[in-house]
């Protein structure tokens, strides 16, 4: 008898260490905020809009132009996906996306250095948006 009551003791000791150290355990842990829609889809734009400016580098336009249309349907996304963001990332996410149309006109006409300035100056707005979007 005495040995049931030693090895209910003990197992009620263990689940009352177990539950009560489980709580600060993920208390200790930091919570992951999830990333907005608004951000995601302002870094899927920067990536396509880095390699289209990889590839006017290279002259590539076709390779370009098809990543400018890939970054554009990005900004579009942004654009709706941000309109709860500060005045200040909307106002990027329009010049981003005013600079990217003229990197397709310009990727269109074989222009590839008048592109890439168009690209860059779409990374800069892309960038600036990026470091107020929450």
């Amino acid at each position: 008898m005495n040995r049931i009551r030693i090895v209910t003791g003990t197992a009620t000791l263990a689940a009352a260490l177990v539950l009560g150290a489980a709580p600060l355990a993920s208390a200790a842990a930091p919570a992951r905020v999830a990333v907005s829609a608004c951000v995601t889809d302002l870094q899927a734009a920067q990536s396509s809009n880095n390699a289209a400016i990889s590839a006017d580098q290279v002259n590539n336009t076709a390779a370009a132009r098809n990543h400018n249309l890939s970054t554009a349907t990005s900004l579009l996304s942004a654009a709706v996906d941000c309109l709860g963001q500060p005045s200040t990332v909307t106002a990027n996410v329009l010049t981003a996306t005013t600079s990217n149309a003229a990197a397709v006109v310009f990727n269109l006409l074989g222009a590839s250095g008048a592109a890439l300035d168009s690209e860059r100056s779409t990374a800069s707005a892309i960038s600036q948006a990026l470091a107020n979007a929450s």
